[in-house]
């Protein structure tokens, strides 16, 4: 039996990509089949067990209130209470599944974590003086510790190299995947659509972006700006529908709507309930990710797996997880991508032949192998810990 701790601090209580990494990994851990093999133990206060192990028969809960009021209150706490927590529990290896934002220095037991992406060290902009420090100078010295990293990119991997200094051959890449059973192509669009409407009282066809509202890096400025081209260039009338929960320096974003002159019909939707979100993509005329930085980019596969239309910039690793077939911007190039939005909202042959390789793009992603490889590498560092190597 391989007894695993999964402490769920920075994975943003399920509302952020890497929340949506943790819940689908918990739901495949969670398969009667791995239960005489694994025990998986989430380490988190009730607010996270409630996201994610609603509906899950065989994970457990060790609950921790208070020890994530602050990331500074939790690097201490993921220094000093951790390891004794980790003895406490018996635990055969810690998995840190947020492990770019929160891990241990030390621990009694192996170390597992995926380092989502360096996004820290690329865009420094972003952070104040302490955080600055602790993601330049501490961060890469913790990442180091773990017995083994995984990350969800080939970018993400040369990034961690190359940042970290961590050997290739100590880190894993596993790629993410749509879950194939939430995000699907509608048979009816236009009921989807109609639903749409009436929930978020949509009254036209909307363009959309699903993110949180984080300026810069989520590049919603720019997004704004090739939006108002777009109204400007066509006479069919579009929404630009922005979904995310407000983050740092939102009150950018929002300002830049509403200097626009269609800003009555840039609508922002706030955090979208877990089960709502298929049905955004699936009743958007185009996506667009504008992001100036992603590790992997999970809305990609997200909108092709719900036959959604889809550009992106090519920013980071978005062009390895959008592959060759999805056309892409430069991050400023506002008039590039207003052309690529207004090329694909117009030419319905472009649309229909992208929907179809992106069908068959999207189908080379898997959560099982995924978690395959994971569950591979846990057993792997736990069996070389108990073998003395």
């Amino acid at each position: 039996m391989y007894r695993i701790g999964i402490p769920s601090f920075g994975t943003d209580h399920g509302r952020s990509g890497i929340g949506s990494y943790l819940r689908e990994l918990l739901i495949r851990f969670d398969h009667p089949d791995l239960a005489n093999e694994f025990y998986f133990e989430l380490i988190g206060p009730q607010e996270d067990a409630l996201v994610y192990l609603q509906g899950l028969a065989h994970i457990g809960w060790h609950a921790v209130e208070g020890a994530d009021s602050s990331p500074i209150h939790n690097f201490f706490w993921n220094q000093l209470k951790l390891p004794a927590l980790c003895r406490q529990q018996g635990y055969d290896l810690l998995f840190f599944p947020a492990a770019n934002r929160r891990l241990s220095g030390r621990s009694p037991c192996p170390t597992v974590g995926t380092v989502h992406d360096m996004a820290v060290l690329h865009m420094r902009e972003k952070y104040d003086l302490i955080h600055g420090i602790f993601n330049r100078k501490i961060l890469p010295r913790l990442i180091t510790r773990l017995d083994h990293v995984l990350t969800v990119s080939e970018f993400s991997k040369n990034d961690i190299v190359w940042f970290a200094k961590v050997p290739a051959q100590k880190i894993t890449v596993t790629l993410l995947a749509a879950d194939t059973e939430r995000f699907t192509n509608p048979s009816d669009r236009d009921a989807v659509r109609c639903e749409i409407s009436e929930k978020f009282a949509f009254d036209a066809p909307y363009i959309l972006y699903v993110s949180r509202l984080e300026h810069p890096g989520k590049n919603h400025v720019n997004l704004i700006r090739a939006f108002d081209q777009v109204r400007s260039s066509l006479s069919d009338r579009y929404l630009l529908v922005l979904s995310g929960p407000d983050k740092e320096r939102a009150q950018e974003i929002h300002a830049e709507a509403e200097r626009s002159l269609y800003a009555k019909d840039i609508h922002f939707t706030g955090f979208v309930d877990f089960a709502d979100i298929p049905k955004l993509y699936q009743g958007a005329a185009l996506f667009v990710l504008p992001s100036r930085f992603e590790g992997f980019g999970l809305p990609v596969l997200e909108a092709m797996a719900c036959g959604t239309p889809i550009i992106t910039s090519d920013a980071a690793s978005l062009p390895e997880i959008g592959g060759p077939q999805t056309p892409r911007f430069p991050v400023d190039d506002v008039g590039e991508m207003a052309g690529q939005m207004m090329r694909l909202l117009t030419d319905s042959s472009a649309t229909a032949d992208l929907t179809t390789t992106n069908s068959t793009w999207v189908a080379t992603f898997s959560w099982e192998n995924t978690v395959g490889r994971t569950l591979d590498i846990f057993r792997a560092v736990v069996d070389k810990k108990r073998g003395g190597n």
